[in-house]
């Protein structure tokens, strides 16, 4: 179980990549931190490895918003 002392840094770098997505993508950070929470969250229910899942939830964000825009 994490700490609060281990999830500040960690909530400082989902701010980042959020932020980072919004600005890429041109969506509202609103929304971008609610599809990367529920990609997180659902990544983290059955994760055994939790170094990369910052990476895996960003890459399928973008994917979503990738898809969202083409249309």
């Amino acid at each position: 179980m994490r700490t609060a002392k281990q999830a500040a840094p960690e909530a400082e770098q989902h701010g980042a990549t959020i932020e980072a997505l919004a600005r890429e993508t041109g969506t509202d950070p609103a929304k971008v931190r609610e599809l990367y929470d529920r990609e997180f969250s659902d990544l983290e229910a059955t994760a055994t490895v939790r170094g990369f899942l910052s990476v895996l939830a960003s890459r399928k964000v973008r994917a979503v918003l990738r898809h969202r825009h083409a249309y």
